[in-house]
Parts: C-alpha cells; structure tokens; sequence
C-alpha cells in the first residue's frame, strides 16, 4: 500500500498591481540565488537573482526589464509569479510549502498532497562554457546555445533537468483529485 504525504501549498496574491522590481524587492529574501525566467515580446532571458539583481550567464545585470511582460522567478523554496497587466504594473503571487511574511497580500493556504516531477532541457553540454560560475551551456543544432544557471558539474552526457511540483487535492466533491498549481524548484544535473 503507497503512502501519501501531506504539505500545506501557501499563495500569496497581491492586492494591487506593482512592478517587477517591486515584487522582487518585497519577496528577496525568500528568492535569494532563486532562477529567473523573463518573457518579453523579444526574448526569454534566463538570469539568477543574487542581492536583488538579476544577472545573466557573462555576470551581468539584466537592464530593460520594463520591457517584461511575465516572470516567474524561483528557488526551492519559493516561487514569484508576475504578470504585466498594465504599463508596467501586474500582478505578483508567491507560493511555497512554508509561510512567508508579506504585507498587502492576501493569503491562501491548502492542504494538498506534492509530486515531484522533472523536465529534460533541451541541448547537451557545449563545448565553449560560459564565464560567470554556476552557470552551463548547453546547445543542440535545433536550438543553438542556451545557457543554464545549474551549480552543478555537467558532463559529456548527462542532462540538465528542470525540476518541479505538483500539488493535488480534490476538485469536487466526488473526491477526484487534479493538479491544482505547479511550482519551478531548481535545476539540477541528473
């Protein structure tokens, strides 16, 4: 007989639109080292979070992040969500597995059982690595290069892996249960 374990999921909505930048200051300390994903109408940039600058894989800021229309930025133990909704300003949630102190947010927690899931990355390790420490390579003819933050040494043949979970409850009141949010961890070499 399998066993479950049970987590308690926390969200945290915010109650008025703000900036990127204000979303990551209000939520550093939760998301110091966290991953950047940045979406823009050009380009998704993919930088670590280190004393509330967000850095790319030659080590340096990330400049014109206005032009963001979403984000989700994430450690192991929180993830930020923001979506530009207006010039600008949008709307920020943070999840995690433990309680957070954010003023002008409402909080919702559920309990809920978590599944570790793991996504492959496309590409293999690259001849040429990028200068910045912690960082990878990886690139495949499809695609190109990409660089990927992942402390971790790359080999020849290993992959890197985008790790996840999933949280599941009961939708309805048959008790059928669905994924009711995802949450970005890490990424690791596996």
């Amino acid at each position: 007989m399998n066993s479950t374990i049970e987590t308690t999921l926390y969200s945290y909505a915010s109650n008025y639109l703000m900036t990127l930048e204000a979303a990551i200051a209000i939520g550093r300390e939760s998301l110091e080292g966290a991953i950047a994903l940045l979406y823009s109408p050009q380009t998704c940039q993919i930088a670590i979070l280190k004393n509330s600058q967000l850095t790319n894989s030659s080590g340096s800021r990330i400049l014109g992040i206005q032009d963001v229309f979403e984000a989700r930025i994430f450690n192991s133990n929180c993830e930020l969500r923001w979506l530009n909704q207006t010039n600008g300003n949008g709307k920020t949630v943070f999840l995690s597995e433990s309680q957070l102190s954010l003023e002008a947010f409402t909080e919702k927690n559920q309990k809920c059982e978590p599944l570790s899931q793991q996504y492959i990355v496309w590409g293999e390790k690259a001849k040429n690595q990028p200068k910045a420490e912690g960082w990878q390579r990886l690139a495949e003819a499809r695609i190109g290069k990409l660089d990927i933050p992942c402390e971790q040494t790359l080999e020849k043949h290993q992959r890197i892996y985008l790790k996840t979970k999933e949280y599941l409850a009961a939708e309805d009141q048959c008790g059928n249960y669905a994924v009711i949010e995802e949450r970005l961890l890490n990424m690791e070499v596996a």
